[in-house]
Order: C-alpha cells, then structure tokens, then sequence
C-alpha cells in the first residue's frame, strides 16, 4: 500500500432498483491556471485547523423519506459552528420511481451524484443514503448508513484537527467564468495519496418533493451538487503519486470554472473536497465551501 448499522432502520415505502452498471464519467480535468508546489520552512506558521465534515446525502425527489434525510444533515450543520460541515445533495439518476423530475420543473439529477452513490457508497440506488466524510461506522462495514447515523459519525471527528489545511478564493472573470485559487499546507503526512474533487452547489431550487404526508408543492431543496468540475472521485492533487503530500508540503493550484446558465450565482458555492481513493480507503481528510456571492 502507497505512503500515505450498529441499529438497523426500516425505511418505510422504499423500495431497491438496481443499474446493470453505472453511468460512465466523462468528465474531463478541469482548466488549470496555476500549479506551484512548495515546502512551509515554518511549520509553526501552519494553523491547525479543525477537520471538516463532509455529509453527502443520496436523494430523489419522488422519496418519501429524503426529506427526513435532508433535515438531518441540515441539523448537523447547523448545530454545529466550530468546524466547517459541507452538504452534498446528491440527486441521484436511479431509480427512476425516486428520481423522475416532476414535469415543468429542472432536473435535478447528475452523473457525478450516480457515481458517488454507486462507486463511492455502492448504494444500489436505495434511497435515502450515503454516509460521513466516506468513513464506516465500524471497520469492514459499508460507507453507506442510516441518515439517523449520520450525527453519531459526525460526532467522531469533534476533536480531529485537519492534516490538511484549505485555504479557498474566488474571482469572477465575468458572468460565468470563475477563476478558484487554493493553497493546500499539510501539518502531517498522507497515508494514501491525496486527490481533490471540486462541485458546485447551489441553494434555494423549488422543486416539488414527495413526503409523509403527499406532495410538498413548495418544498425547497438546498445543497443541490449541479456540477463536478473533476471526476466525481476527485483528481489527484500533486499530479503524481505522493508528491509533497508529507509534512510541510504545500500546493498552490488555481482552476477556471465555468458557471452554466442554469445556475443562480447568488445562490451557489464551490465545494472543495481532499481525500483518499486507495483500495477500500476514500476516507474524506478535509473539505470547504465557499459563496460564489
């Protein structure tokens, strides 16, 4: 190897549908503007910072039960503000009876939330799911867990400091093209080689939502993931194996992202996600969001 659900939850009203394989990513390394890594020669000038929580929620807007997942991983964050807590709502492709957009609405759906919800947390398109920071509730369990899990596995990283600190900004070119600047300064070593997967999110969509009671008419959905500017697993971040992801290492990468027309500025976020992709280890190291406005 390279350097570097203890209670069971019967989802009433879901049920399974499985893909004979999952949709090809073809998404492409995005534009890259500057690429200079480098060696902190203080390490004392390195701040520790607390280590982010990642929750990715696996939704449809045809689930019932989506929306109890939704308010939980809302209540994680928002009771929460010592440490930096990042939704992904992952509309996922599958199944088509949770999924389906509702007619005259925007589909809310992407290849990347498919991917990760069958590559990353092999969910086999049940919904609600998905997990925290890509870490199982016990060692040899699936990453995929119970949303009522999510704030037990969250609570696991209350006293991590992050190996890896993410210093994020942004400048719009114009309109539609941001150009995104981050320096990435690690206090500690990697354990596996680290890779970097960039999203972005948007808030505030009206979009029908199936629930308990009927059909919410005015529901609001937040989070939405609308693009991966990466491939859904990220790309690596020094571009060879380890690189300088030791400690004192330190990478100053800058990407230009386009903003699709869809999209309301105003409204959206670039999240920035550092992890692992070896073997059974996508463990999620640290993760930041920041307003496009």
């Amino acid at each position: 190897m390279k350097k570097y659900i203890a209670v069971a939850v019967l989802i009433v009203g879901v049920v399974s549908c499985k893909e004979s394989l999952p949709p090809i990513d073809f998404s492409e390394p995005v534009k890259v503007l500057i690429d200079s890594a480098y060696t902190v020669e203080n390490m004392d000038s390195i701040k520790v910072s607390k280590r982010g929580i990642l929750i990715e929620d696996l939704t449809g807007v045809r689930c019932v039960n989506c929306p109890d997942a939704a308010a939980a991983a809302a209540n994680i964050k928002l009771n929460d503000e010592d440490r930096q807590v990042v939704i992904l709502g992952l509309y996922t492709l599958a199944p088509p009876a949770f999924s389906t957009p509702f007619p005259n609405y925007q589909d809310l759906r992407t290849d990347a939330a498919q991917n990760i919800g069958s590559n990353i947390y092999a969910f086999s398109n049940l919904l609600p799911g998905g997990g925290v920071n890509r870490t199982p509730l016990s060692e040899g369990e699936p990453l995929n867990v119970s949303y009522p899990q999510w704030q037990s596995l969250a609570n696991r990283f209350a006293d991590d400091s992050a190996i890896v600190n993410i210093d994020v900004s942004r400048t719009f070119v114009n309109d539609s093209t941001v150009e995104l600047i981050g320096n990435f300064e690690f206090r500690e070593d990697a354990n596996a080689e680290p890779f970097v997967a960039i999203f972005l999110l948007e808030d505030d969509i009206a979009h029908p939502q199936y629930y308990s009671g009927g059909t919410n008419y005015d529901y609001i959905h937040k989070h939405v993931v609308r693009k991966a500017y990466t491939a859904y697993n990220g790309i690596s971040l020094f571009g060879t194996e380890t690189g300088l992801a030791i400690k004192g290492g330190g990478l100053k990468k800058g990407w230009e992202l386009n903003i699709p027309s869809y999209v309301d500025a105003a409204k959206a976020s670039i999240v920035v996600v550092v992890s692992y992709n070896d073997g059974e280890n996508k463990e999620v190291i640290q993760c930041t969001e920041v307003k496009l406005k």
